[in-house]
């Protein structure tokens, strides 16, 4: 009886030492993910843009998947969500000759909390920016290694 008793407590004990454990490393993967993706669309605009000088950035991601040229660049069906991300590109103003100077990547949790805690966000610049509150409308600057 005892040692039933005994076991079954381990178990429990495990289990809630173990279950928070993993979601948190789950979070963290997919905000790697996340920042790793934005890194790929932000090339991606780079070399559309140079490829296309009369039109410039795109806001368009069909457009940015013809530019993919490996796996590791390849953007997921509609680039829409990734890892428990949505990512989202705005803001593609034209200068007075129509050309796209300026574009926005944002990348929000699915499920804030649970696949996610921060926004992340980068635009023409190349600058990778975050929120903390999981809002891309208060994106700070991220330091991170290039």
């Amino acid at each position: 009886m005892f040692s039933i008793l005994g076991t079954v407590t381990f178990v429990l004990i495990l289990a809630a030492i173990l279950i928070p454990h993993n979601m948190v490393s789950r979070v963290v993967h997919d905000e790697i993910s996340a920042v790793g993706s934005l890194r790929a669309i932000r090339d991606l605009e780079l070399r559309y843009a140079a490829a296309h000088p009369s039109k410039g950035f795109t806001c368009d991601f069909a457009l940015l998947k013809a530019e993919a040229r490996s796996s590791e660049e390849q953007i997921h069906e509609g680039a829409l969500f990734s890892e428990g991300y949505k990512f989202l590109i705005t803001g593609c103003d034209a200068d007075s000759e129509g050309v796209a100077v300026r574009y926005t990547v944002t990348a929000v949790p699915v499920l804030p909390g649970e696949t996610g805690f921060r926004a992340f966000c980068t635009d023409q610049t190349g600058e990778l920016r975050y929120a903390a509150n999981g809002s891309p409308d208060s994106c700070q600057p991220l330091s991170l290694p290039p």
